[in-house]
């Protein structure tokens, strides 16, 4: 058991470990997007006064954004999300499948463990239907020479 603990499922592990940190990532620059909002709200009302660094290098991060109203960019976006989208249906179809094949293996080793319990149990009944029939045939044979018995005992006293 304790060695066990120690293995990871490293599919699901390693996929939801990424989902948790893409998740994170989200939410730490949303919040480092709100501090730039709020900076940046507070020097356009005269609250702080203007830091020339830091608007070149908020200048400089929005013109690294790339152009999201280029019609390329849109296509090639859609495409690659339509690609990823087709991975995971197909990855949904193979694991539908593979559960269905397991389902049919189990019912058909289910019948086929039935089917041998079935023999069995036909088996058994007929062992004992034979030693009935043993038994029928042993108490007639010992009827039957208990009645010539007291034939023959019969006989002799009427001879005598």
């Amino acid at each position: 058991k304790k060695y066990m603990m120690d293995i990871k499922n490293l599919t699901a592990g390693t996929l939801s470990q990424r989902i948790t940190n893409q998740l994170l990532s989200l939410k730490g620059l949303n919040s480092r997007l709100q501090d730039i909002r709020d900076y940046l709200d507070k020097v356009a009302t005269g609250k702080l006064p203007v830091n020339h660094t830091i608007i070149y290098q908020l200048q400089d991060v929005f013109n690294l954004l790339p152009n999201l109203n280029l019609e390329e960019f849109v296509k090639s976006l859609s495409v690659k999300t339509n690609d990823q989208m087709l991975v995971v249906y197909v990855a949904s179809l193979v694991r539908a499948v593979i559960a269905l094949h397991n389902l049919i293996n189990n019912k058909v080793a289910n019948r086929d463990a039935e089917r041998d319990e079935a023999g069995k149990k036909e088996e058994k009944s007929k062992e004992k239907d034979k030693d009935k029939e043993k038994d029928k045939d042993t108490k007639d044979k010992n009827a039957e020479d208990k009645e010539k018995s007291e034939k023959t005992k019969t006989e002799d006293s009427k001879k005598s």
